[in-house]
Parts: C-alpha cells; structure tokens; sequence
C-alpha cells in the first residue's frame, strides 16, 4: 500500500483513521495548500501566520493524527522566597503575602520555594543551601533583613524584588505598604474626632517600615498646626515591626506605669497592631479605660484585631496584593529587564470600638 493514509469504512456513520508513521508537516501544508514554512510557524506558536490559519493548521494536524501542543507550555522556572526564619510560620501578618506569591506564581507557570534565613545565617551573610542546590530565575525577599545580607543577595546576581520592606541607600525593586500615607490617614482620622493631644507607640530604630509611619504621624499633625508631645511618644528600641518579644513588652510596660493619670493623650497611634493590643492590655491593668480614656489605634489588621475588647481602629494592610504585585514586578524584570521601582499599596482604615470622637 502507497497512501500514507488509509481509511477502512465501517458504516455509514464513520471511519477509523489509520496514521503512517510517515506522516509530516508537508502532509499538513499539502491539505491547505499552504507552505510547509506556515505550518512550522504555526505549530510552534511563533509570529508570522494569522490565528485563524493557525487553528485550521491545528485542525488539520488533528485530522492527520500529526503530535501537536494546541498551547505553548508555559516556562516553568523556580522563584526563591527568603525570610526571616522568625516570621516563617507568623500566620497573623505574613500568610497571605507567602499563599498570594505561591498562587500568583503558580498561575504564571512558576514554582516558589520559601527558605527561612537564620539569626546567625544573615550575620554570616550566607546565603541557604538551596540557592546552590537549584537554579533559580529569581528571589523574593519578604520582611526585613539587615542592609548587608540584602547587599550580599544583590550581589548574587539573580533579579529579586523585596517585600514588605525598602532599603534606603540600595535601588532595588520593592513592593511595600504605603506607610506613611496610611499613618497620615489614620491620624488625620484621629483630628477628625477631635483629639489634639496625640501620642505615638512605635519600634522606629528598627525598621524603615515603622520610620514611615513615625513621619506619616508627625506629617499629618504638622498640616494640622499641631505637634507631638515627646512625652507622649515612645518610638522604642526592643519590639519589631512583627514581633512582640518579653524585652519589647517589658520595654513598653514600665513606659505605662511611668506615666501620670492627669496627663495622657487622648489617643495613641501605634504603630502595629501587636504594640496597639499590648497597650490597651497594659493600660487597663494600670485602671485607664480604652477609648472612654484615651483611645487606640494601630496598624496591620491582624486577627486578633477582631479579638481584643474593646476591637481595635487599625489600618488595613492589603497582604495578598503585596504578594501577588511582588510576583508580577519580579517576573516582568525577568522577561523584560528594566530599571529598579518601587511600588507602594494602599491600605484601608478600619474603625472599630478602640477610638471615639471627644
């Protein structure tokens, strides 16, 4: 038999196909009537045919039993996710940033793999076993890291966007809350209610982060014709953006019971949520009613937010839209280059029972 092609009848309603294993592109041009160039074209998804000869080029390739990818498989590549082994399992703030990066990723034809980065490992500037193990196109550093050890993975040579966190003095791409914004409008909404005697609670030495929100509080007094009371602030030296250890709440324990019943603010602004909680916490152990006293608020919205009496006035930080903008601004310099930006999401304000107008 000479036909590439054999078609045995069965019945009136059809026929089985026979493919030789002779069966090429040029069968599938010569059916067309196209070259044998357009059909290559079409076949591997590139530039230069129209999609409708494209599709009847797939349909063809169907009826000829031709092997043939009616999408391009999408480029798989490895991200590496490094943070701070201290937050690694910190489910109140970082979850959503780490479930949004794994599901954007993914959608785009990624696979993520988060790493946690030690104490002693950053101090070393070393970076994990993995990064040597796999190769990877790309590295997502979430929260913060001492300027050195991010200076060390630039070094590296792999794009990486940081997340949740800049670094002042180093252009690299970031994907951030919109801090001092956010505390501007908080506090805004604070004069809004009538208080002119505002305190802060913050951990500013610590991390750029919680700097911004210092200067979105003093910005937002200053257009009011207002300034702060240095006895009303207590930026603080032990407590992090994420964490509230022993030492930060000891820290902030003995700033409460130092202060005088007759001369509080009227509200405090802190600068996380972890810090609002503690506060309130440690002022009603001290007999000072939140918000009949003074009021509360913070910065965050984690779960126990919702949890505390009274629930706590707070900004909202969008978590699954840093992590999904983080993915988008890493893979585009992937596949585009481009130089470094920073792109800062805006939160929302949250008002509960924590702060009342006077």
């Amino acid at each position: 038999m000479t036909d590439k092609i054999q078609v045995t009848n069965l019945s009136a309603q059809g026929a089985i196909i026979h493919m030789n294993a002779k069966t090429s592109m040029q069968d599938i041009a010569d059916r067309l009537g196209i070259s044998k160039n357009a059909v290559s074209l079409a076949l591997n998804h590139k530039p230069g045919v129209s999609e409708e000869l494209r599709m009847r080029v797939f349909e063809a390739a169907q009826a000829l039993h031709y092997p043939a990818e009616a999408k391009p498989k999408k480029k798989m590549s490895h991200l590496l996710v490094l943070v701070p082994e201290s937050i690694q399992n910190d489910k109140s703030c970082y979850y959503q940033v780490f479930w949004s990066i794994e599901q954007r990723a993914k959608d785009l034809g990624y696979t993520t793999i988060i790493s946690g980065v030690t104490k002693e490992m950053e101090q070393r500037l070393a970076l994990p076993d993995l990064y040597y193990e796999i190769a990877f196109g790309g590295m997502l550093i979430v929260g913060a890291f001492h300027p050195d050890y991010i200076r060390k993975l630039s070094a590296a040579g792999l794009p990486l966007v940081t997340v949740d966190h800049s670094y002042d003095g180093l252009q690299l791409d970031a994907v951030v809350t919109a801090n001092a914004e956010e505390a501007y409008k908080m506090t805004s909404h604070l004069i809004r209610l009538g208080h002119r005697r505002l305190g802060f609670i913050g951990a500013s030495p610590m991390t750029k982060s919680i700097r911004d929100r210092w200067y979105g509080f003093n910005n937002a007094l200053a257009d009011a014709g207002l300034a702060a009371d240095e006895a009303h602030c207590h930026p603080g030296s032990a407590s992090r953006a994420y964490e509230m250890t022993d030492a930060a709440r000891e820290e902030l324990a003995s700033y409460v019971n130092a202060l005088k019943p007759d001369d509080l603010p009227t509200a405090w602004f802190c600068a996380n949520d972890r810090l609002a909680i503690a506060l309130i916490q440690l002022l009603s152990a001290k007999g000072i009613r939140v918000p009949e006293d003074v009021s509360v608020a913070g910065f965050d919205d984690i779960e126990s937010a919702q949890l505390i009496m009274p629930r706590l006035t707070t900004i909202r930080v969008q978590r699954e839209q840093l992590g999904r903008e983080a993915v988008d601004v890493l893979i585009r310099k992937l596949e585009h280059g481009g130089s470094p930006a920073k792109l800062a999401v805006f939160g929302e304000l949250i008002e509960r029972d924590s702060c009342r107008r006077i």
